[in-house]
């Protein structure tokens, strides 16, 4: 995985621009940090990627602690905010692994953000970097999380799937229907992952010592008709309605599969 994610440079940079349907995933995420990370707050952001997200914690005044997989990541992150001007809101940057955070003290960040869904890379190792997350995090506080959507993922990329059913046999794709596992033959570009479902991770997450607060869908009825969704993306004031739409719908407990990803906020006992 930091093979990959070295080698896949400024790329995670432009996704979230690079569609309507990539700019409402960004919003919701965004909703998520504001609603739940405060200025002047110590916060952890973990798998922080090229530093979307980080800039935005940092509009919002909190101090950054930064943590990435990928020394290039890393480099791209400070190359991003210090364009952006806010090199200021960053404390450290490290190279980390989300499932071993043992150079860090527990309890020593106000909150924690995970975006990105590196939990669906360490596959049997989700529980312990579950763990890790809780542990570095002060008691009250949150933990925000994204997972890659089995449900959503597969209504997103259905035609990929048709593709496999085809080339690779019907086995292999009945495999990824029912486990979620994107592997061998599955995992064309190289990154290996697991899928989850909501009731799936729902249910890893009632093992540890803390409450879900709120879960929602990354984007939902942007998620198909991507021609139709433009056509309100060109409209401002339609546009503006159409993100409080999915803002409110997303949240929705049969709406929570239907995303890229899946977002978590959870406050620890």
């Amino acid at each position: 995985m930091r093979i990959y994610f070295d080698d896949y440079g400024d790329r995670e940079w432009f996704r979230l621009q690079d569609s309507p349907r990539e700019q409402v995933d960004f919003y919701i995420h965004n909703h998520y940090l504001r609603k739940y990370i405060h200025s002047g707050e110590k916060i952890l952001e973990i798998s922080a990627g090229p530093g979307r997200f980080t800039i935005e914690l940092a509009k919002i005044g909190a101090k950054i602690c930064v943590g990435d997989i990928s020394s290039n990541q890393l480099q791209l992150n400070e190359e991003k905010v210090k364009t952006a001007g806010y090199e200021d809101s960053i404390i450290w940057r490290k190279q980390l692994d989300i499932v071993d955070l043992s150079e860090l003290a527990d309890n020593e960040f106000e909150s924690t953000v995970c975006y990105g869904g590196p939990i669906s890379y360490v596959f049997d190792k989700a529980p312990q970097a579950i763990t890790e997350l809780l542990r570095v995090t002060k008691s009250k506080n949150h933990v925000l999380i994204t997972v890659m959507s089995h449900l959503g993922s597969l209504q997103l990329f259905l035609g990929a799937v048709y593709k496999h059913s085809l080339n690779d046999g019907l086995e292999c794709v009945e495999k990824l229907i029912q486990d979620g596992d994107v592997i061998g033959k599955l995992a064309s570009s190289g990154l290996y992952c697991h899928m989850f479902r909501w009731s799936e991770f729902k249910s890893l997450l009632e093992n540890f010592d803390c409450d879900i607060v709120s879960a929602s869908a990354s984007h939902y009825l942007s998620n198909v008709q991507q021609d139709i969704i433009e056509k309100f993306y060109v409209h401002p004031k339609m546009w503006e309605i159409f993100l409080d739409w999915e803002l409110d719908l997303s949240k929705e407990e049969g709406a929570i599969d239907g995303g890229m990803h899946i977002i978590v906020v959870l406050q620890k006992h």
